[in-house]
């Protein structure tokens, strides 16, 4: 089994770094839904494709703060989600958390998913939907 060389994890964390970063400053984002607590979007262009995989960038904007801690409101957050485009599933790789919606405001936290967990996808369902829109089928 090959694993990645230094150099192609390196090259794969700078990409997921270059995607939520630019994903702020640059971002196009379209509203995907909404319920009464959040709404979300999608960037559609930049939806990165590799192989039997799609990674896109989604953001959750909250109606109403969250409280991360008695003082750190949550007014967003950025993920970057991986989609198994042959299979019903995906894996969140990294997140980011602000204090006001649509990305904006100070970083709350950052993570970067060091194993990140497939998850499957129940058919019919939002997570369905993102995974067609990702791996470029119709929704």
């Amino acid at each position: 089994m090959n694993r990645p060389t230094r150099f192609a994890r390196t090259s794969q964390f700078l990409l997921l770094l270059t995607l939520l970063v630019s994903g702020a400053a640059h971002a196009e984002w379209i509203l995907f839904g909404r319920t009464t607590e959040f709404r979300i979007y999608l960037d559609q262009r930049l939806i990165s494709r590799n192989g039997d995989f799609a990674q896109m960038s989604q953001l959750m904007d909250f109606t109403v703060a969250q409280w991360a801690d008695a003082r750190t409101a949550v007014g967003s957050i950025k993920t970057l989600v991986e989609y198994d485009c042959t299979r019903p599933r995906l894996r969140t790789l990294a997140g980011e958390a602000y204090t006001e919606q649509m990305g904006a405001g100070r970083l709350v936290s950052s993570e970067q998913v060091a194993e990140p967990q497939w998850e499957a996808i129940e058919a019919g369902g939002n997570p369905e939907k993102l995974q067609k829109i990702a791996c470029g089928m119709k929704p």
